[in-house]
């Protein structure tokens, strides 16, 4: 799309606010009507009168996009970008070049989004602000009151410090597909250690955000980098919201006391690389340095405190987690109190409930974390009496009697039962 840029002043604290737009800093000769642009609000001048502010669709990134800038002075650099109505987790990646750290603050709903996690973090990667405080996630400290600042993140670099007051630095506006444009105009911000989370390393790793979309006429979301420093270099990919990832395991509790379980809870997957697109990990549960959630759109954080608290996952791994993100996985202690029952080895569906139908025998051994006699949908089942290892997907027939056939269901490689009911084979 073409894009007209020019320099204009508004009688307002801001261009969403103003009243009328003016060719003059004396605000004496009223702009030519029609439509004007700044920081993805577009309003109509009418009469000398600005109408009311609206978004700028057109202009707008589509999620799913990667975003690359490099800059030799410094800026402030805005970006809308539209989520269609779907809902579910956005997630974005950012990469923020070798050596200068850049500042992430994301506004969706009128809610400030600025918490940020990393690969390996908690795992050879260490995560500290400019004071050298160590923290579980970028931006741990700058939340929830100052939530309203950006978080610093990209590679720690003592020569490279983004803490102080930085002035007229040039604001810049994305205009899909052309990049980021300058708006002619300036602004001033300041920078503490608290909103600094850089990783002490080689270079920058790729940084993580989820940001819940849970209202489907709310498409907007708005991404704003802060680069005080000159010579920023940064790249972003802003995925289309979707529900995260599932994984089951024990209640949080407060040991590493092997336990049984079945609660469902959600992760985002890390990510690595320089250029977009980046390389997404591929793991089923989560890993170190996670971010983990209690809903499917990454709403609530888990455990989001700093006394760390474990899930048991497949009655084996307690994985650590604190202020919402995994910093420590390891074997469980003690074995799990689970009971014991007979059911058959795996089959399809069709071996129990189809046409005549002649299940293998229930005079297998297994184990399961409920209370009850026989395992109900919800419990997890195991192979071993410890815990140790999850029974595998697939049919496992019970019980029969009356031209009946009773059976349990296990999807997924966690032992997590689905369903358990009765059919009468054709």
């Amino acid at each position: 799309m073409a894009v007209n840029y020019g320099t204009y002043y508004f009688d307002g604290i801001n261009f969403s606010q103003a009243t009328a737009l003016y060719t003059d800093a004396a605000l004496t000769t009223l702009a030519a009507d029609g439509f004007y642009s700044q920081n993805g609000i577009v309003r109509q001048q009418l009469n000398g009168i600005l109408l009311n502010s609206q978004p700028c669709s057109e202009c707008s990134v589509p999620c799913g996009s990667g975003i690359s800038a490099n800059f030799s002075g410094n800026g402030h650099f805005n970006a809308d970008v539209d989520l269609a109505n779907s809902t579910g987790a956005t997630v974005i990646y950012y990469y923020m070049g070798a050596q200068i750290p850049d500042g992430v603050l994301v506004t969706y709903n009128s809610v400030f989004y600025n918490r940020l996690t990393c690969k390996n973090n908690h795992n050879g990667q260490v995560i500290g602000e400019q004071n050298g405080t160590v923290v579980d996630y970028s931006g741990l400290n700058n939340q929830p009151g100052t939530a309203t600042n950006p978080t610093f993140v990209g590679d720690r670099n003592n020569t490279q410090n983004p803490v102080g007051t930085f002035n007229n630095v040039t604001e810049y506006n994305y205009v899909d597909p052309v990049g980021y444009q300058a708006l002619g105009t300036t602004r001033n911000f300041s920078v503490v250690n608290a909103q600094v989370g850089t990783a002490v390393g080689t270079g920058s790793p790729v940084f993580t955000q989820v940001i819940p979309k849970t209202v489907g006429s709310v498409t907007n979301c708005n991404v704003q980098i802060f680069a005080p420093l000159a010579g920023t270099v940064f790249r972003w990919q802003i995925f289309c919201p979707t529900a995260l990832p599932s994984f089951q395991g024990s209640a949080l509790q407060n040991t590493t006391s092997c336990a049984a379980g079945a609660a469902t809870y959600y992760f985002v997957r890390n990510a690595t690389g320089t250029t977009t697109p980046f390389t997404i990990d591929t793991n089923t549960t989560p890993e170190i340095g996670n971010f983990v959630f209690e809903d499917a759109n990454g709403s609530t954080y888990v455990n989001d405190t700093a006394l760390i608290k474990y899930i048991i996952v497949g009655g084996t791994t307690a994985l650590g987690i604190r202020n919402g993100v995994v910093v420590s996985s390891g074997s469980c202690s003690g074995s799990p109190s689970l009971t014991s029952f007979n059911a058959s080895i795996s089959q399809t569906f069709n071996q129990i409930c189809g046409p005549g139908a002649t299940p293998a025998a229930a005079d297998q051994t297994y184990y399961h974390s409920g209370s009850a006699a026989l395992p109900i949908a919800g419990d997890t089942v195991f192979t071993t009496s410890a815990g140790t290892t999850a029974l595998a997907a697939g049919y496992y027939y019970l019980s029969g009697g009356g031209g009946t056939n009773t059976y349990f269901e296990i999807q997924g490689n966690q032992g997590f039962v689905t369903d358990v009911t009765s059919c009468i084979p054709e």
